[in-house]
């Protein structure tokens, strides 16, 4: 049965954010040039964010090369290396709304760029602590239940084909939490999300880590935005 939550304490850690915006090393000189504004914008996108998932759990089977079907009805192209021995998978949407969305491009329209790349960056900062509070909740649940979970997979990237959006909204009512899906398979608001995460007994690639890490994601090599890349890791929960 589809869930709903909403994650109303994000912190929007600030390094996260010099992150977001194309400096990884908060404490740099360059970087505490930019501290004022990184902090008042912060503040602002506390007060914008309006995070919200819809989720559900839902059969899985692999039924051909290259190919899973959910539900028991909707088949979707997929790496099926990372859904051997899973029998069901956890589907999401989820969204922090558009309140930042506007304001950011209206601090852009009226020629205040950095603060507006500073929001945006905060609202980026916000979807992702927003998936990894899902993600802990997700592996409590299903650790609880004595299964496993694994790597979090999502349309568009390279074990996942954009298309598989049309199946996660036929199953996930998006426009509960006000998101849409264009011509193009791109959501609105743009600072939106869909997840799959395979859960089974004996999963050929488990991964029950809670933290949100540029090791446990299998797009590491190819994210414009990786830790590795910076050289730092953010270091998994404990």
């Amino acid at each position: 049965m589809m869930e709903s939550i909403q994650w109303p304490d994000l912190q929007l850690d600030t390094s996260e954010i010099y992150r977001r915006i194309g400096m990884p090393d908060a404490n740099s000189a360059r970087s505490q040039n930019f501290k004022p504004t990184i902090e008042e914008m912060r503040v602002k996108a506390l007060e914008l964010v309006e995070a919200r998932c819809l989720y559900d759990y839902v059969p899985v089977k692999i039924t051909g090369p290259g190919e899973i079907t959910l539900a028991n009805e909707f088949t979707v192209k997929a790496s099926t290396s990372f859904f051997e021995g899973a029998h069901e998978v956890m589907l999401a949407i989820q969204t922090i709304g558009y309140r930042l969305e506007k304001e950011a491009l209206r601090l852009f329209d009226s020629g205040e760029m950095l603060d507006g790349m500073v929001l945006d960056g905060c609202g980026t900062v916000a979807l992702d602590e927003a998936l990894e509070l899902l993600r802990g909740m997700v592996v409590k649940e299903v650790t609880e239940r004595g299964l496993q979970t694994g790597h979090n997979l999502c349309p568009g990237g390279y074990q996942i084909p954009l298309e598989a959006q049309k199946v996660l909204f036929a199953l996930l009512d998006g426009e509960k939490l006000g998101i849409t899906l264009g011509e193009s398979l791109l959501m609105s608001p743009v600072k939106s999300h869909t997840l799959v995460i395979p859960v089974g007994e004996k999963l050929s690639k488990p991964n029950l880590s809670c933290a949100i890490t540029c090791e446990m994601c299998v797009e590491q090599q190819n994210c414009a935005h990786s830790r590795l890349k910076f050289g730092k890791s953010k270091p998994a929960a404990l």
